[in-house]
């Protein structure tokens, strides 16, 4: 019974300490303040992000300067100011945006394909540069009567008539006149079709499905190595055209049926084993019926 007593005296005794009644308030440890806890972690939470930020500032990463390749009628000076443009008002806050490693080349290239007509862009660092590659849309055509060069819009309308540079350069593509040594030439749009009226006709305008399969006959006419000098057209409202091209013959189509049908019969005459390309032209506008000369 002794025995238990004082095992009982002794755990309560000791309960007591442990809960603090008799703790000798001179040794007590004072616990640490929560604001002094709270402030140390802010503290470092503050140094940690103002030496990133700080390492975005670095000299050595920052865009040093912006290229542009492959404009031909549009500015490159205005790609360049809209690339930084871009660059300084999109990033994000307190971080340095002329960081050239953080910078958005997507992002440009979506919002100069929305600024600009073009077919397509690339943006891509080099070193601390910003090289943007860019191939323009053809937004307008060619279309030359005895009277006079003209440029029409993608529906066919009259836009504007040639300068007489222009109108000199066009020769020059279509090879109705030299290039000099040394000479500028006036900036036209590369592929744009050139449309050669044969009749003595003042159109001033073209339809728009006559335009529609002109630029599908340079598309795939291009995707298979062959370039388009020129369109000639007997009248503005004709059917048929003949193709003048860097092959050694030209080739007709009729612009009244599917241009994708005589590009898939002409691809399967130049396929055949043994063709030997003709000295005059292919015509593709009577269906399975193809004549060559």
């Amino acid at each position: 019974m002794l025995k238990k007593q004082r095992d009982f005296l002794r755990i309560r005794h000791a309960k007591e300490y442990l809960d603090g009644v008799r703790k000798n308030p001179f040794f007590l440890k004072a616990p640490p303040k929560r604001w002094l806890m709270v402030g140390a972690g802010a503290l470092m939470m503050t140094g940690i992000i103002a030496g990133v930020v700080g390492l975005t500032y670095i000299p050595m990463f920052r865009l040093t300067g912006i290229s542009v390749s492959g404009t031909i009628v549009i500015n490159p000076d205005d790609i360049k100011s809209a690339i930084q443009v871009i660059v300084t008002n999109h990033g994000y806050p307190l971080i340095d945006r002329q960081n050239i490693y953080l910078i958005n080349t997507s992002a440009i290239e979506s919002r100069l394909m929305q600024a600009f007509a073009l077919d397509s862009v690339n943006v891509e660092r080099n070193g601390t540069v910003l090289e943007a590659t860019v191939k323009e849309k053809i937004t307008t055509v060619v279309l030359r009567t005895k009277e006079k060069t003209i440029f029409l819009g993608l529906d066919g309308a009259y836009v504007r008539d040639a300068t007489a540079e222009e109108s000199h350069a066009i020769d020059v593509r279509i090879g109705t006149a030299p290039a000099t040594e040394g000479e500028t030439l006036a900036a036209l749009q590369a592929d744009m079709p050139i449309i050669l009226d044969t009749q003595n006709d003042p159109a001033t305008s073209l339809s728009i499905q006559s335009i529609s399969h002109v630029l599908d006959i340079v598309t795939s006419l291009k995707q298979r190595g062959t370039a388009v000098t020129a369109f000639a057209f007997d009248g503005a409202t004709t059917l048929f055209t003949r193709v003048n091209t860097d092959q050694s013959y030209d080739l007709f189509f009729d612009l009244n049926h599917p241009i994708s049908a005589q590009i898939a019969t002409l691809a399967a005459i130049i396929n055949t084993p043994g063709f030997s390309a003709p000295s005059e032209y292919i015509d593709l506008r009577f269906g399975a019926y193809v004549y060559v000369k």
